[in-house]
């Protein structure tokens, strides 16, 4: 396996790339990876257990427990994972004095060290949480009415919180990506020819050319969408602003090589339970794979299935199945043609493992 990264085009915030020569099960474990397992620094509050927000004083219109949500919804613009994690501290001490209605942005936020005392200079601040390019305008947080004569004074908030270190897997307020989706490469020469074929038709009914003008629309909309380009995918992808959309790949890859790195090691220690699958299938094995799902589990499947159900002709089976969306642990089950063993199962499992690494660091390369 060859994958070809056949175009990238950086569009304003978006980047736009082609994968090509690989199959869809290693192109959806780029996406889901990127959906659910780069790590980023945030705040945690959901939980009593894990909230690490303190709410000293609130009096505006939300309550607690919507203003921590609030907070951990924030992204923060920072690299460096070590950085602010058991270092730094968040603090946010706004009230409203004025007769006007005040809101509170991530503008008013402050971070301070936790050893010496000393606060980050605001332009540092700006940059872990920086204004929105466009309008140059901060994150609302909250808005503080103000006071109302001499007795009622206006809201105010009052809060700390600590830095840690999450991704979306553990809550979805913890993305990287604003937008992450792929699609088959269309192939316009063959979709040019059969709006060719079709057009020529519909003239011969007697269409109007607005009609025939509205159905070429309709067919590039829809019907076009049939005809693609074998094992060949577009992506497009929006960061949120922790890291840019080429970093965002090349991490979701390496995660990946990683990911099969450490199940060839486990396989070596002899730590993949492998098991005789309690089917009717002759010379079957059932491998676990512990904590992991689709994004894993589908890569090896296609590996196997390709390898040797269809070229080496030794398997009769090979399948993929998550048994229960609760599950964290998910299946391979592969079957032997002839006579086979766990052994045997491991050696080829250790060598789809090998594979996988291998195409995933081919891809981290590429960008």
């Amino acid at each position: 396996m060859n994958p070809q990264l056949t175009k990238i085009l950086d569009s304003g915030k978006q980047t736009q790339f082609t994968l090509s020569s690989i199959n869809v099960s290693l192109a959806n474990a780029v996406r889901r990876t990127i959906l659910s397992d780069i790590p980023v620094t945030t705040f945690n509050t959901e939980t009593y257990n894990d909230n690490q927000c303190t709410i000293y004083v609130n009096t505006c219109r939300l309550h607690n427990e919507i203003l921590k949500h609030r907070l951990s919804c924030i992204p923060i613009c920072e690299k460096d994972l070590t950085l602010l994690p058991g270092k730094y501290i968040l603090e946010l001490d706004v009230s409203n004095e004025t007769d006007n209605m005040l809101i509170v942005t991530t503008e008013d936020f402050k971070i301070r060290n936790k050893e010496t005392g000393a606060y980050v200079k605001d332009a540092e601040v700006r940059n872990i949480f920086p204004p929105f390019a466009q309008t140059g305008t901060f994150i609302d947080f909250c808005r503080l009415r103000p006071r109302i004569g001499d007795s009622i004074p206006g809201e105010q908030i009052k809060l700390t919180c600590d830095f840690s270190v999450h991704c979306a897997k553990d809550n979805s307020m913890f993305n990287v990506v604003s937008k992450c989706a792929y699609g088959n490469t269309p192939d316009m020469q063959k979709i040019d020819k059969i709006w060719e074929e079709q057009e020529g038709k519909l003239a011969g009914e007697g269409m109007t050319k607005e009609e025939i003008e509205f159905q070429k629309r309709n067919f590039y909309l829809l019907d076009a969408q049939r005809h693609y380009i074998e094992n060949s995918f577009d992506f497009v992808i929006e960061t949120i602003g922790q890291y840019e959309n080429r970093e965002i790949v090349k991490k979701a890859c390496s995660i990946l090589q990683n990911k099969f790195v450490d199940m060839i090691q486990a396989i070596d220690s002899d730590q993949i339970q492998i098991t005789n699958s309690e089917t009717t299938i002759d010379n079957c094995f059932d491998i676990t794979l512990e904590n992991e799902d689709y994004t894993i589990g589908k890569v090896l499947e296609y590996i196997l299935y390709e390898k040797y159900y269809l070229s080496e002709k030794i398997f009769s089976y090979c399948g993929f199945k998550k048994f229960h969306p609760h599950s964290p642990d998910s299946t391979i089950r592969i079957a032997y043609s002839t006579s086979g063993d766990k052994r045997m199962a491991q050696q080829h499992l250790r060598i789809a493992c090998v594979e996988a690494r291998d195409v995933f660091k081919n891809l981290e390369s590429m960008f």
